[in-house]
């Protein structure tokens, strides 16, 4: 990428992980190896922190492109920050589950990232409008770049507290998703298919199924590729999966085809692939949005934002 002003901006937690590691030093050495200033903007407890400091960033016209150094949430807060700016993002993994930088990105190091955003070329990635309506009738909007999951399954891993994280890393997920699977809940789901402006696409029906878990998918990490093969960041579709195995020995012989590469063989599976859909739901769900809880819902709609931000990816 041609940089115009050597200059790019870093979002990240002064008292999280990539602060007390030293990546963010380690960072501001590669760029500085290679003449280009970082411009380092902390992150506060405030919700949205992450976007206002992407979209201060922007309003400098100075910035060549902006570092996510963090989990999804800041990962996804800084894109929503740069909706529609042109400035391209890059994410330096930091957080527990790391969904987003799993789905484009090596492990990088420091320099091998700097190298990346300075040779490398901003591709347009999808983003998804989460419209929810809560318990109590209120409307509530979010933009996801990854996933959004539904039931006790995803439940297990939006609700791992920070501190489990910090002690026990990825094995809180593996434990909590076990513990979920023997006695997943299953919730009954009624899909429609919507055109771009909301309205009712009357040339395609509903479906109701009853399933344990769903996922709503714009991108989908090396270790779940099997769930949605052919999902495309950048193509303007979701994917919408449902898992129909409603005890644990279904769950285990779904698990079963998961492995072999075709759950899409198991008459437990479910895709759907749409611009924009409604869910509707017979008891609360709480989505897992890349990772982290919304709000408690029976209705919510999901859109499609077609090359909504650019972001440098290896």
């Amino acid at each position: 990428m041609k940089l115009s002003h050597n200059r790019l901006a870093v979002i990240f937690n002064p008292m999280g992980g990539s602060a007390k590691s030293g990546t963010i030093d380690k960072l501001q050495a590669a760029c500085k190896a290679r003449g280009i200033e970082l411009v380092k903007l902390t992150t506060t407890a405030d919700f949205g922190s992450a976007k206002r400091l992407s979209a201060k960033a922007v309003a400098r016209g100075d910035i060549d492109a902006v570092i996510a150094c963090g989990g999804d949430g800041t990962a996804c807060q800084a894109a929503e920050g740069l909706f529609g700016s042109g400035v391209p993002l890059a994410v330096f993994p930091a957080g527990t589950g790391n969904l987003f930088a799993r789905a484009f990105y090596a492990s990088p190091d420091p320099e091998r990232f700097v190298a990346m955003i300075v040779n490398g070329q901003a591709q347009p990635v999808d983003m998804v409008r989460l419209v929810i309506v809560d318990n109590v009738g209120m409307q509530q909007e979010q933009l996801f770049m990854v996933a959004a999951g539904f039931g006790k399954i995803s439940d297990a891993i939006s609700f791992a507290t920070p501190r489990m994280k910090r002690i026990f890393g990825k094995l809180t997920y593996a434990v909590r998703m076990l513990k979920a699977s023997l006695r997943p809940d299953s919730v009954r789901y009624k899909l429609t298919p919507l055109l771009p402006d909301g309205q009712t696409d009357l040339q395609v029906k509903a479906v109701e199924l009853q399933a344990s878990a769903m996922f709503a998918l714009s991108a989908v990490p090396p270790s779940m590729l099997t769930l949605s093969r052919g999902c495309n960041a950048s193509d303007g579709l979701l994917d919408v999966v449902a898992i129909k195995a409603n005890n644990f020995g279904s769950l285990l012989q779904f698990s079963a085809r998961m492995a072999t590469g075709r759950p899409d063989r198991s008459v437990n599976y479910y895709r759907m692939r749409v611009a924009a859909v409604r869910i509707e739901t017979s008891s609360p769900v709480t989505p897992n949005i890349d990772g982290d809880p919304g709000r408690s819902t029976k209705s919510m709609e999901l859109y499609v934002l077609p090359k909504a931000v650019q972001i440098i990816v290896s």
